[in-house]
Formats: structure tokens, sequence, C-alpha cells
């Protein structure tokens, strides 16, 4: 079950379908507010979607490959359905009761201001210069994959933006209390992390973090910023690929 960024949709994942596909049976949806999926009117879980997503498969058990706030969902599937999860793969993933550092509450402010302001496109071109080139990084990101960056997230914030001025408002998110930040513990099944070297300071944090309080999780650096499955797919999918066959999953 593929787990996509907040910055993007099920199309994050195009570089790994066909690889995934040959050996696994794979998965990938649009999450609530993204690509084809609209944001209801009403409180929601993204747990319970994919788990509801599941059932409706008929998919008793799956290893879960999550991205940033697709790790996140992840993460608190693991705790909630243990049963129905058979490995973590966590690639720059979020961290349900992480405290953001200051320089991650900055950005937050910086793109709820852009919109405020009803500059859609600032908010975008943010958003793809801190999660696709990383802060301070040099070396040029491919055009084509700035653009898909791009596309899905003006596509993600005109679904948003229009959910939100609507009557009732989407909301608010449930996840599982206590929050997972302070269960890691509790995770038993095999886990990957994989953190991008180029990443925000706060998500090579929660990497090491998950990575020591995972028992026997395993953690892999590529050189990337947030978002290695777009930057470096055959990379992630070897690594993905082997560790699912050495865990069983």
């Amino acid at each position: 079950m593929l787990l996509h960024p907040g910055v993007g949709d099920r199309t994050f994942w195009d570089g790994q379908v066909e690889a995934f596909a040959e050996r696994h049976l794979v998965v990938r949806y649009d999450l609530r507010g993204h690509g084809d999926s609209p944001l209801p009117g009403e409180p929601f879980s993204n747990v319970d979607d994919l788990r509801a997503l599941l059932d409706h498969l008929g998919i008793g058990k799956a290893a879960l490959v999550g991205n940033s706030f697709g790790g996140r969902i992840a993460i608190d599937f693991a705790l909630a359905h243990p049963q129905r999860t058979s490995a973590l793969v966590l690639v720059a993933p979020a961290l349900g009761g992480h405290e953001g550092s200051p320089e991650l509450d900055e950005l937050d402010e910086a793109e709820e201001a852009l919109l405020e302001a009803g500059d859609v496109d600032g908010a975008v071109e943010l958003n793809v210069r801190i999660w696709l080139d990383g802060p301070g990084r040099i070396a040029p990101v491919a055009p084509e994959t700035r653009e898909l960056v791009a596309a899905a997230q003006r596509r993600a914030f005109d679904v948003q933006l229009a959910a939100y001025a609507s009557s009732p408002p989407p909301g608010p998110v449930r996840w599982v209390e206590p929050p997972a930040a302070t269960r890691l513990g509790e995770i038993a099944v095999p886990t990957l992390v994989v953190a991008g070297a180029h990443d925000l300071a706060d998500f090579r944090g929660i990497a090491d973090r998950l990575a020591s309080g995972i028992p026997g999780a395993r953690q892999v650096v590529l050189d990337a910023a947030h978002l290695p499955g777009l930057e470096r797919p055959e990379e992630l999918n070897r690594l993905v690929l082997d560790f699912l066959a050495a865990s069983g999953a």
C-alpha cells in the first residue's frame, strides 16, 4: 500500500508501481484533499480511510510504504491495527506528536500568508523549493520533476481552498491517541526508515527518532531531499524490494 506525501498525490508513485508490481500486489490512492479525492465537510480519519479501503479490497494485511504525511498515516495505522500491518517503509516520514521547529513553523506561516494573499502560485513555488529542492542545496532537480510536484500541489490547493471556503468546513482530522511519538516501542513489525540527506532538519530528526525508537528498525540515508521516490526512484525501489523480501512481507 503506497501512501503519498501531503505535497502530492498518487502520481508521486509512478516511478515505483511497475517495479513493485513485479513481486507484489500494489495499491495507491489519493488521500482526502489530494488528486481526485475531495475533502468532506465533517470529521474524518486517514487511518480509518485506509482500513476501509483494505476492507473494500479484501486485503487482510499489508506492507505500508509512506512518504512524509503518508508515513505519519502508516505509523498511526500500525499502532491502531497491528494485526493488519506486515511491514513499514517510512520515507522522510512525518510523526504524530512531533513538536515542529521554529524553521518548520516559519514555513507554515509563509505558506499561509501567501494563500491568504491569494498568491497560490507563490505558495506552490514555496512548496516545490522546500520539499523537492531542499534547503540550501545547489544541485538542480529535473524540470519535469519540478513540474510534476508543482501541478500536484496546485491541484491540492484548489481542492483544499474550495473545501475550507464551504460550510461546514472539513475536519477536524482524527489521529491515534496517545500520539505516535510516545508509542514507538509498541511497533512490532519490520521497519525501514529512509531519510533524505538534504531534507529539513525536522524530518532528519524524526528519521533518527524512529530508527532508534522502533525495535529492530533500520535507517538508510539517500542523496535526496524530502521526496526520494521522485529523485532516486531506482535506488528507492531496490531498497524497498530488498527489505520486503528479507522481512518476508
